[in-house]
């Protein structure tokens, strides 16, 4: 099972690790966003724009933006699939499920198409 991890073929597995991966991901991009906050209490709006005009920040920022909306539409996936059945709530899951799930696209696209025009 932990085979086809390395192969990178779509499976249960890849999806967990890649859902945990982009967790670490935020969580070091929020860890580094509240340490420059309490190090620097006091801060204006230019110190603030300076310190995301750094490269690196810019790329880290974006990439935490694809992180996010990949660990957002796998959850909403995971939360249909689950929970918005027939036998949960009816005929209207035939309806609902797809709808829940490509508002969440919508959503995950439009937060990365934002975050390049924003920094752009």
């Amino acid at each position: 099972m932990v085979t086809k991890l390395y192969k990178l073929k779509k499976t249960g597995i890849f999806d967990y690790v890649l859902v945990r991966i982009t967790a670490v991901i935020q969580a070091v991009y929020f860890s580094v966003i509240t340490f420059y906050w309490l190090v620097n209490r006091d801060f204006k709006y230019e110190q603030l724009s300076g310190f995301f005009d750094i490269l690196i920040i810019e790329i880290f920022t974006v990439i935490v933006a694809i992180s996010i909306a990949y660990h957002s539409v796998q959850g909403i996936w995971n939360v249909a699939t689950d929970y918005l059945t027939q036998a949960q709530i009816g005929a209207s899951a035939k309806l609902l499920r797809p709808a829940v799930i490509g508002f969440s696209w919508f959503q995950a696209l439009g937060l990365i198409f934002c975050s390049f025009y924003i920094l752009g």
